[in-house]
């Protein structure tokens, strides 16, 4: 037996020297109890209780030398559940290579990427977010949710090097990746973005802007050309506590709405090493309704959210986690929760696994 566990060590050896592959990920999920939704006012829903996948993933990446200068680099990574949402299994965005995959080159010059790559805005307008959850009324799914340019594309990028902290990304998804069904699909529908972030010395800052040409939830061409949306953020973390805050506009790019304001502010303190507090508020304003003449949605085009909760370290890869979320849509009688969510509040308890 060890002559066998030997000799497949060493067939193994040629293939290892050639490439440096990496198996990674995240095994996250819990429970969360949605409360009493209500409209206009009125309880009309009960609480309900269900096993959730916090957004699970698994990827494998690697690296080639090619020379002193330059690397080959490569990665596929994709959303895994783990069956607490069994409505995801077999939907779009469940498979191979579902989430950030590419091929590059990385050398003094910067890093080129080309594949399925998550637009600027997405890159970092989740990084104020630090939950753990499946509802969006437990973190800030209404701040990160997905639209024309809020998503992945085939696409091709380029990043900057790392100078004194500062980089930027230019991203272009061309049109004849982008065709879909529809009154416009086939129309010029290319993606382009710009990104330039700020890490040193604790201190980081993102600005990041997505241009979309014909997206799916664009007004007619005939009737608006101007479809974007641009993300604004910064703060400061070190060993003892983070804070940050954000603000985002969107425009014609949203299924429900014609145009967003939005922004949010996230805060942590690490009480030892193990337990650390956090808390999030968003706040949305001037929100219109798509094909709806414009109106302000929930009747006053305001939102609100706020979460506290907390988590523990239980090892330097294992966290268990606990939230209690509040997201709250218009006021009065137009008082109403997330859409898809049934509730105005909800509480989660759940553990996430890194590896």
């Amino acid at each position: 037996m060890k002559k066998t566990l030997i000799a497949l060590a060493l067939t193994a050896l040629p293939v290892a020297s050639m490439a440096d592959v990496v198996l990674y990920g995240k095994i996250q999920g819990g429970v969360e109890t949605s409360f009493a939704h209500k409209e206009k006012g009125k309880k009309v829903d009960g609480t309900t209780t269900q096993i959730v996948d916090y957004g699970s993933r698994i990827g494998f990446k690697g690296h080639e030398q090619l020379n002193d200068n330059l690397k080959a680099i490569w990665q596929v990574e994709q959303n895994v559940t783990i069956g607490g949402n069994s409505s995801k299994v077999g939907k779009t965005g469940y498979g191979l290579a579902t989430r950030d995959s590419f091929i590059g080159l990385e050398g003094a010059f910067g890093t080129v990427k080309a594949g399925y790559l998550s637009t600027p805005v997405k890159d970092v307008n989740g990084n104020l977010d630090q939950w753990s959850y499946d509802s969006e009324v437990a973190g800030l799914g209404q701040f990160t949710r997905g639209t024309d340019a809020v998503r992945r594309a085939t696409a091709v990028s380029y990043t900057t090097p790392d100078v004194g902290g500062f980089k930027a990304t230019a991203y272009v998804s061309p049109s004849d990746n982008n065709h879909y069904d529809g009154p416009h699909g086939n129309y010029d529908n290319a993606l382009y973005g710009l990104g330039a972030s700020y890490n040193n010395s604790g201190f980081f800052a993102d600005v990041a802007g997505v241009y979309v040409k014909n997206g799916k939830h664009n007004l007619p061409p005939s009737k608006s050309t101007k479809a974007y949306q641009a993300l604004a953020q910064a703060g400061y973390a070190n060993d003892q506590f983070s804070v940050g805050a954000a603000y985002q506009r969107a425009q014609n790019v949203d299924k429900e709405y014609d145009v967003v304001n939005e922004a949010a502010l996230s805060g942590s303190y690490n009480v030892d090493s193990a337990l650390k507090l956090k808390a999030t508020a968003a706040y949305g304003w001037g929100i219109n309704d798509t094909g709806n003449g414009n109106k302000k949605s929930w009747g006053n085009g305001k939102y609100y959210q706020g979460i506290v909760g907390a988590e523990y370290a239980l090892s330097k890869r294992t966290v268990a986690n606990a939230q209690v979320g509040y997201l709250q849509k218009g006021k009065n009688k137009t008082k109403d929760s997330a859409p898809g969510s049934g509730s105005d509040a909800i509480v989660g308890v759940g553990l996430v696994h890194k590896f």
